[in-house]
Order: C-alpha cells, then sequence, then structure tokens
C-alpha cells in the first residue's frame, strides 16, 4: 500500500467518455472577460509528458487528483472544489493528517479514485482547471480529464515529479508562482536546518524499501529518496546497481528475498505496514541484513507516517519530519 496506485482506461473508453463529458461540460460558466483579474497573468502555457496545457485565466474551480496537489493549493491559500479521498492512513474526515486542519467538507467533495476516475462526477463540478502533477495516468486519461478542463499532468516520468516542480507547476497554474517560491524557499530552509542539526546523516548511505509479501526498493528519482539525499543521506551501492537496470525508469523496482542484500545500507528505511516490526525483525532473511543486526534499520508501520514520507509536499515534510527524525537520528548513529 506505500506504492502509489496505478490506474489505466482503455483508449476507446477514454475517447467515448470524452465525447460525452464536453457535451456536459458545455453548460459551463462563461469565462471572465479580457483585462479583467481573472486574466492578469494569464494565459499559462505549461508543459507536461503528453503535451502541453493552456490555462486561460486565473482558476476559480480546482479539482486536484493523485497525491500532494491538494496540499500545495491549500498551502498557497485556496480551496480546491474536489479532491480525492485518502484510504491509506486517513484521519476520520478522509483527509492526510497533515491535511486534515485545512480541509472544508463544506467547501470540498472528496472523490472516489481507487479503481478509477469518476470522470462524470469530476465534469459535473465544472472545475476550471484539474491538477495532477504527481501522479502516473495513461494518454487516454489525461485526454479525458483534458476534455472536461485544463489538466496540469506530470512533466516526466509518473511518480517521480520532484516535490519542487510540483509546487511550482501548480503555482503558475493559480497565478501564484511568486507565493509557489516562497513555499519551496521556506522547504528548503527546513531541511537544510534538519541537515546541519543532524550531521550524523551526511555521507551514510541509505536504503528505501517496502517489504512483505512483496519487496520494493525505491529508485533515486522518487520524491521521498531526494528529501533525504537533501538531508545528508547517500544512495546505498545496491539502489545505485538497481538504478543501472531500471530500464523503465520506473520510481521502485521490485526485489526477490534471494536479492534482498540489494537493500542493505548504513541506514534502511523499512516499511513494514502489512508486517509489522516484530516479524520483519525476526525473518531470517530480512535479519541478515547488516543494518538489522546493528540496529540501523528504522522499520515503520504507521500508516500515517509512511503515507507522509511518501507523498512528499510542501505540507507533509514539515509533518512527518516531527514525527520521524528522532527515529532516523537514533538509526543513523547506530550506523556509526
Amino acid at each position: 500500500m506505500a506504492l502509489p496506485p496505478f490506474r489505466a482506461i482503455s483508449a476507446a473508453a477514454g475517447v467515448l467518455i470524452a465525447t460525452s463529458l464536453l457535451v456536459a461540460c458545455s453548460t459551463a460558466d462563461d469565462p471572465q472577460p479580457q483585462g479583467s483579474a481573472s486574466t492578469a497573468g494569464f494565459p499559462v502555457k505549461l508543459k507536461n509528458t503528453f503535451g502541453e496545457t493552456v490555462v486561460p485565466a486565473k482558476p476559480q474551480r480546482i479539482v486536484t487528483l493523485g497525491w500532494n496537489a491538494q496540499d500545495i493549493v491549500h498551502a498557497l491559500g485556496e480551496t480546491p472544489v474536489a479532491m480525492p479521498k485518502v484510504t491509506y492512513g486517513p484521519t476520520p474526515a478522509g483527509v492526510t493528517a497533515w491535511d486534515a486542519s485545512w480541509f472544508d467538507p463544506a467547501k470540498t467533495e472528496l472523490l472516489d479514485t481507487g479503481d478509477k476516475y469518476p470522470f462524470e462526477k469530476i465534469a459535473a463540478l465544472k472545475p476550471d482547471v484539474i491538477l495532477a502533477p504527481y501522479e502516473g495516468f495513461d494518454k487516454a486519461t489525461y485526454d479525458t480529464l483534458s476534455g472536461i478542463a485544463p489538466t496540469v499532468a506530470y512533466p516526466g516520468a509518473p511518480w517521480q515529479t520532484t516535490w519542487q516542480d510540483q509546487t511550482l507547476l501548480v503555482g503558475e497554474a493559480l497565478g501564484k508562482k511568486a507565493e509557489a517560491e516562497k513555499l519551496i524557499t521556506g522547504l528548503n530552509d527546513k531541511i537544510n536546518q534538519v541537515a546541519a542539526e543532524h550531521p550524523e546523516f551526511k555521507g551514510k548511505t541509505l536504503a528505501v524499501g517496502s517489504f512483505g509479501q512483496e519487496n520494493w526498493l525505491y529508485m533515486p528519482g522518487d520524491p521521498r529518496v531526494q528529501i533525504l539525499n537533501q538531508m545528508g543521506f547517500v544512495n546505498a551501492p545496491g539502489v545505485e546497481a538497481q538504478q543501472k537496470k531500471n530500464t523503465k525508469n520506473e520510481f521502485a523496482i521490485s526485489i526477490s528475498k534471494e536479492k534482498i542484500a540489494d537493500a542493505d545500507a548504513d541506514v534502511l528505511i523499512a516499511y513494514v505496514d502489512g508486517l509489522g516490526t516484530a516479524k520483519f525483525a525476526a525473518d531470517p532473511v530480512y535479519s541478515s541484513l547488516g543494518a538489522v543486526k546493528r540496529g540501523s534499520a528504522y522499520a515503520l508501520d504507521d500508516e500515517q507516517v509512511i503515507s507522509g514520507m511518501s507523498s512528499v509536499s510542501v505540507l507533509s515534510v514539515p509533518w512527518v519530519l516531527d514525527k520521524m527524525i528522532p527515529s532516523l537520528a537514533k538509526a543513523a548513529q547506530a550506523a556509526n
């Protein structure tokens, strides 16, 4: 569950849905007249992995999809009309712990995006923009969403948009680039402060993985790894070796238990939410890792903390750092 879900829709189905939604959206409100406050600094053109998105005027009705976009929208002082319902480590309201104080159920509808996007419901909301800078959908889905409203999709590989690029994309789409840049500077300052306060992180090799029925190793392009690199950790040799084999440029690689040595490092961050920390430590294969033997493995089964590490955003990182730094520092010190 620590891995973001991938969603796909056939090209044929996408065309049919897009056609019906274009008809449904034909009653949307007329755009603001030229020269109004809503058009100052617009149109904005943003490149994505499928082409280019044009946002013609400042959006008033915002829908977010995937992870993190709603965090950025909230941090920029805006309120989406809809955002995904959280099913992994949610609060009782159905949102993430770090976003709970920003969420207003009277103003924002939660969308069930578990199996597929509810295109008709999204269309009925008449959004001015759909923000999905950290996602993994295919072109058919993008085309369907773009038939509803300008869709700001991810600019490179699925699930690998840096938190900085995510923040800038959302900021530019909302006409708040300067504010987005300030958010980036603020979080960079926070991360640099953590690095300065914890010199034990510097130069320690690191691996981040998910262990249990399936075993996954997160690659250097994954935002959660990049945050830890920024704090001073360097990627373990096994991670770099797997990255050389990562011809599809995926954010995580499946590894067999026989290859679990590739996950060893000075410090190992292990998601064991399906297994439990006790079973992870007692497993004869996992316990053979050097990090486990010397106590420099940080095993996590708290879904909210795992989610906070996985959903790297300007809101989640400060929240999750407060939760994890003491245990991470202990692991790094044990690696000496």
